[in-house]
Parts: C-alpha cells; structure tokens; sequence
C-alpha cells in the first residue's frame, strides 16, 4: 500500500520543474517495503532471467517479472502498483492523464544486481512491441536496508547534452521511490561497478506506465533502449 500521507498533487510541481528532465525521489513510499525487503534478501536466484544479448551493459543484472513465481508479498506489492489506485497516484504525481499498466511487466518486476554489476546509461524502449502503448512513466522502488554509499548502486540522472557527469545522483536505500518521465532523453543508469559485499545484492521493483498516445514533440519511431557511453 502506498503511504496514505503522500499527496500526488501537491508533489506534481517539484516533479514537473525537476532537472535534467522530470523526477522525484519519495523516501517511505510503500508500508510494506521492509518485509518485502526481508522476503528478498532470502529468495533464490537460480532461476531467474539473465538477457546476454544486452550483457555488456547489463553486468551482473538479473529480474523476475512473473508474478506466479515471486514470494506472496513481493507479486502482492507489484499486483497492487498495477492497479487503478496507483495509476491515478503517478498520474496526478506526473500529470500524466489515463496511465495504463503493463499487466506483462515487460522488462519490470524485481531486478536484483551482484556484486560487480552495473547498468550502463540508455533511454528506454519508447513503444511497448505487444501492445503498441506509449511508455510514459518509470517507477522504481528500492528495498536496500543498510545500504552504504561506498557500494555503489546509485541511480544516476544525466542531461542529454552531458553525459559526462550525472546532473543528480540517487542512493539505492530501503523504502525510496524514484519516478520520472521515460522519453528519448531520459538518460540515466547505475553505470560504477557495485563494490557491495558478495553476500549484498542490490534490489529494486520496477513499474512503467503507458499512455494510448503521447505529445508529437516525443514521438519517434519504436526502438528498444539506446545505450550511451559516459562522457
């Protein structure tokens, strides 16, 4: 359940007005995020996906997107992230109207990364390939508990005329909620190495959200995320 003191239309400004392109960070957004967290910290990883044709910029990076094969508390909070409550939450938050869930959880669900693991910085896929939806919104909640800076593992936000730098930086901590808007600029990433212990994982739900259509201004043909190179 999403924290009931969080007020979507009072956060919409300092969303719309963030730097390099629309954001927020939320700390305490979802009740149950602790004992998901424990749920995962236990879970085992044998069986989940691994996509090798992106593996040089995904590096030690794994995901679950099956809900049928997730602890119960863990399909029970991205079940409930899917539904129409939530959909209205990140609306009013974006002012995005008519966000549609992705009941596929096509590149969501839970990601986990290993020591050693990174995520190079890109632009997500722009067009769902089932549905034809516009991807409009990612969410991403984090669910590290004792999480220390000197890992790694921060998300990281560029301006698309420098990729040099990150414009802002985003410790990966238990409970904390990063949105932003998903167009072809949106470039962020967790590009440094994770130098958490072996015995960490760095772990996170994803939900994107989807609009029949979107502004001409962001329109390009579909393509799958477009992977950059820092600096």
């Amino acid at each position: 359940m999403i924290n009931e003191n969080l007020d979507p239309v009072a956060l919409h400004e300092q969303y719309k007005d963030a730097k390099p392109f629309p954001h927020l960070i939320i700390d305490d957004f979802l009740v149950e995020a602790s004992d998901i967290s424990a749920t995962l910290e236990e879970i085992d990883l044998s069986n989940w996906s691994y996509d090798p044709n992106v593996s040089q910029f995904q590096v030690n990076k794994f995901w679950n997107s099956d809900l049928n094969h997730l602890p119960e508390n863990v399909a029970m909070a991205l079940w409930e992230l899917n539904q129409q409550l939530a959909l209205d939450f990140f609306s009013e938050l974006t002012g995005i109207p008519n966000l549609i869930a992705d009941p596929s959880y096509l590149g969501g669900g839970v990601h986990v990364t290993m020591t050693g693991g990174k995520l190079d910085i890109h632009a997500d896929f722009n067009i769902h390939p089932e549905t034809g939806l516009h991807r409009r919104v990612n969410a991403l909640l984090f669910l590290n508990g004792g999480w220390r800076p000197e890992w790694n593992g921060q998300l990281e936000l560029y301006d698309k005329d420098n990729l040099a730098r990150p414009a802002k930086t985003v410790d990966p901590i238990l409970n904390r909620l990063a949105v932003f808007g998903t167009t072809d600029t949106s470039f962020h990433g967790v590009p440094e190495p994770l130098s958490c212990p072996p015995n960490r994982k760095r772990f996170s739900l994803a939900l994107y959200y989807y609009t029949e259509d979107r502004p001409d201004e962001e329109k390009s043909p579909f393509h799958w995320a477009s992977w950059q190179t820092k600096g």
